[in-house]
């Protein structure tokens, strides 16, 4: 089938996801949240960048049939960060691959199509880097939110989630629910964008998974054990952490926001660290499978696997680990 048929029957699957994610309250429409960018990054991760653009186009015409400004946002929200990150993907070392028909990304199909092992990670664009950019967009929505509300971010949140508790609780338990609502306000933000790169990046990881496994992947897919993050992600954390303690108002809310936000690469970092561990035991699968549990479980616990991605960028726990070490 023709690429570009391709691409915009994965835009229109996409947008109606998300139209179906904007449907009601349920754990179902909240599942349709989750995977709505999924057919975008395949089609691009699969066929080169020019698919994923033209994927992100058709999402945001469907959300545009339904209104103009659910299009629109869409765009700025997910679109346009899936066909960047999608087109740094699959910057390699003979630049940018557009169609999947053109130079080494097809020699690279037809490696696959006769079982010929995929070449290493190597000379594309750093894993670690992709995910500092994909932070650094999830930060600047935080701060665009701040400019578009005349910088009452924290006034706006705390309004919509009042709404919002009074909508959904009933006579007897709106009280409580405000209550609820109110002592999350002052992290929402900061959540809100922590789980929009988590949404983006663990869809890439299952959309990469996905093409590699049908033997379509046109960059060969990154080792988790062997991520690096940029230096400047680990000040640009001191930072934020810095504005939220010092700072009050709007100010200090930003700086809180900010500092969920960069502690998502960290936590990449941190399950990379275990991954490593986890090499040197007789049964990584348990180990593995059983820390994904209790981070699911918990919650909490994916603050200490954030923990051990700061102390890996800071002293090297992962170097440390080898046995020449």
């Amino acid at each position: 089938m023709n690429h570009k048929l391709l691409a915009i029957a994965a835009g229109i699957v996409s947008g109606m996801l998300a139209l179906a994610s904007l449907s009601g309250a349920s754990i179902a429409v909240f599942f349709l949240s989750l995977v709505h960018p999924l057919p975008l990054v395949c089609v691009g991760l699969a066929l080169g960048t020019r698919a994923a653009l033209i994927a992100a186009a058709s999402a945001v015409m469907v959300m545009g049939l339904a209104s103009p400004y659910s299009g629109l946002v869409y765009g700025v929200v997910y679109a346009l960060p899936i066909w960047v990150i999608v087109r740094l993907s699959l910057t390699g070392p003979h630049g940018v691959v557009w169609d999947v028909s053109e130079g080494q990304s097809a020699s690279l199909v037809k490696e696959r199509a006769h079982g010929g092992t995929p070449p290493s990670d190597t000379g594309w664009f750093p894993a670690g880097s992709l995910i500092a950019v994909l932070t650094a967009m999830g930060g600047a929505l935080v701060v665009i939110g701040s400019l578009l509300t005349g910088g009452g971010l924290e006034e706006f949140v705390n309004q919509a989630l009042a709404e919002m508790a009074k909508a959904f609780a009933g006579p007897q338990g709106e009280d409580v629910l405000q209550q609820a609502v109110m002592a999350l306000a002052p992290l929402f933000a900061g959540m809100t964008a922590a789980m929009w790169v988590n949404v983006l990046l663990v869809n890439m990881v299952i959309a990469q998974g996905l093409v590699a496994k049908g033997g379509r992947n046109i960059r060969p897919s990154p080792q988790l054990r062997e991520l690096k993050l940029p230096d400047w992600l680990s000040w640009a954390l001191v930072g934020a952490a810095l504005v939220a303690l010092l700072m009050s108002g709007e100010i200090g809310y930003i700086g809180r926001s900010l500092v969920f936000v960069l502690a998502v690469p960290f936590f990449f970092l941190g399950l990379a660290v275990v991954h490593k561990l986890a090499s040197f035991v007789s049964f990584p699968g348990a180990l593995l499978g059983l820390v994904y549990v209790i981070v699911i479980l918990t919650g909490w616990f994916a603050l200490v696997i954030a923990g051990l991605g700061i102390l890996e960028q800071w002293v090297g726990l992962k170097s440390r680990m080898d046995p020449s070490a």
